[in-house]
């Protein structure tokens, strides 16, 4: 793994509802995720994470890169770490999951083989790195 580009990142894109009356209050938490939040993503291999809002149908669709070799390994990581459990908390009340039964993740619920954000298949990439065009 490297972030020179030697190993390629792995995408993952993701939804998740955003409840409408919540908007502004997620908003303002992700102008300022917690820095131990960031740096266990960062511990974990990610980058490159963003979220984008869909105003019309109150989604939130996510973007981020692996660079790890044992993503399942550097997933349990986040979700054991206490502080990332913590702002799970904090944002969970926002989010409206599209398939979720049980408690959510911040209080270890697994969601009956469901997952709290639905991952997406990717169908597209222009197969260019963003370095390649400094």
């Amino acid at each position: 793994m490297s972030e020179a580009g030697d190993t390629p990142s792995k995408r993952y894109g993701s939804v998740i509802g955003l409840k409408p009356e919540k908007y502004q209050e997620y908003k303002v938490l992700h102008a300022a995720v917690w820095p131990r939040v960031l740096d266990r993503l960062t511990k974990s291999n990610i980058r490159n994470y963003t979220i984008y809002y869909d105003s019309i149908n109150h989604m939130l669709f996510s973007h981020l890169e692996y660079i790890g070799s044992d993503f399942d390994k550097d997933m349990a990581a986040i979700a054991d770490d206490p502080i990332t459990k913590e702002w799970w908390e904090v944002c969970e009340p926002c989010q409206k999951p599209l398939k979720w039964s049980g408690p959510p993740p911040s209080q270890g619920g697994g969601g009956q083989g469901n997952t709290w954000w639905t991952p997406m298949e990717e169908l597209f990439h222009d197969n260019h790195s963003a370095m390649k065009f400094l």
